[in-house]
């Protein structure tokens, strides 16, 4: 049994009586691998599709979660029994919030939408960024990480966040296939024109059947730490995308089970040539100036989050004004002698959040406001199609408090010069 394509014609001769029958031609294709082919590229885009969808969702209810710890973080806490519930929360929004971006990451680079921002980056200061990230698990955990760098810097041309990733992400694979009290080491050199990158552990090891494909999307290896603190089976998959595209390569080597595992990263050194610009995507880094008191519009119909959101403000110091509709919005708009500040959901009923801008823009009183697109997608063209339509900035739930603060400090700098 095949898939086929099949073409018959009739065959016919000439002859006294006219054109007589004599027969069929027949051409059959086989078209298995082209219905095949067809089948993965449709399941690709079901699975980006439901990777982004799947994202959004996960998000909205861990935006209204993040903005409450924030609260509590701002709160004096004389329990100690809470101020443990509230770290124990915050290390869980982490780690729900890192597993919602693998999600994100892997649907950007299947879809080719992840453009590298390369520039001359020394890999020590790569190592020393990513191990100060991991640094409260590991300690959680009381392991030791080692650090063995040559006296003289090792340039490669990378994108710096990226690769950041990439060490994060071994790190942290190392941490969690090792026991407590367990040692990670990290290693840098030269090997020819590549530079050689090492992350070794002394944890549980990997079956050499499982070598190959350990980096394939969403495998894990099957032993008693993975089940215990399971994953997506994204990461090693994004570290190995990450470094392809860096023009280099990753590979895994374990002695067997119970005797530790070493990840391997070669890239390319860094050698005289064009690197892509980067221009525009560095921010001038500005200090923390006194905002004063803002006035800030929190247009979102998922309550919690609305409501949260608008609790945090406050805290900080700013006058907040909470809608849960579009129309509600408009009437708070229109009573407001200012509004500095408009936090606006995307995806609500009625009117969604491009339609509220766009009513908002209207409105003296948000003559000199700073708009923000408040919303669980965050794909790069999620993030595009908002700088589009008229939004200042774009939040993706939940929303990371430094982005938040330099919205508000650019708010309060127009303000102060309008």
């Amino acid at each position: 049994m095949f898939w086929a394509n099949v073409v018959i014609r009739a065959v016919y001769t000439p002859s006294d009586d006219g054109p007589r029958l004599r027969g069929f031609a027949k051409v059959t294709r086989d078209m298995t691998e082209r219905k095949r082919l067809r089948e993965l590229e449709a399941a690709s885009q079901h699975m980006n599709e439901f990777l982004a969808t799947l994202a959004h969702e996960l998000r909205n209810p861990l935006a209204p979660v993040s903005n409450a710890l924030s609260v509590m973080m701002l709160e004096p806490l004389v329990s100690p029994t809470l101020r443990q519930c509230r770290d124990m929360i915050d290390r869980q929004i982490s780690h729900l919030t890192r597993l919602v971006d693998d999600l994100l990451d892997a649907g950007r680079i299947t879809t080719g939408k992840v453009a590298l921002r390369l520039e001359p980056v020394e890999l020590s200061d790569i190592v020393v960024r990513a191990i100060e990230m991991i640094r409260p698990h590991v300690a959680l955990r009381q392991q030791a990480v080692e650090v063995h760098v040559p006296p003289t810097g090792i340039m490669v041309n990378g994108d710096s966040t990226r690769l950041v990733q990439v060490v994060q992400g071994l790190l942290n694979n190392a941490s969690k296939f090792s026991e407590h009290g367990g040692r990670i080491s990290v290693e840098i050199d030269k090997v020819g024109s590549f530079a050689r990158l090492r992350v070794s552990d002394d944890g549980c090891g990997i079956e050499a059947t499982a070598l190959e494909s350990i980096f394939d999307l969403f495998v894990q290896a099957d032993n008693r730490f993975e089940r215990k603190e399971s994953g997506l089976g994204i990461g090693l998959t994004l570290c190995r995308w990450l470094v392809e595209m860096h023009g280099g390569s990753i590979e895994a080597a374990s002695d067997g089970l119970g005797h530790g595992a070493m990840f391997t990263v070669r890239l390319p050194l860094f050698a005289v040539q064009g690197a892509a610009n980067d221009e525009g995507m560095r921010g001038n880094s500005t200090g923390h100036a006194e905002l004063g008191t803002l006035a800030v519009l929190v247009v979102d119909d998922n309550c919690d989050s609305a409501d949260s959101m608008a609790m945090l403000l406050r805290m900080k110091g700013h006058r907040v004004q909470v809608a849960y509709s579009g129309a509600q919005a408009l009437d708070a708009a229109e009573h407001s002698d200012r509004i500095d500040v408009a936090l606006i959901d995307i995806a609500m009923p009625g009117a969604d959040g491009f339609a509220v801008l766009r009513q908002l823009k209207r409105i003296k009183a948000l003559g000199d406001a700073r708009f923000a697109a408040m919303t669980g997608f965050g794909q790069e063209s999620d993030v595009a199609r908002s700088l589009d339509q008229g939004f200042d900035l774009h939040l993706t739930k939940p929303v990371q408090l430094p982005l938040l603060d330099t919205l508000l400090e650019q708010a309060g700098e127009r303000r102060a010069h309008p």
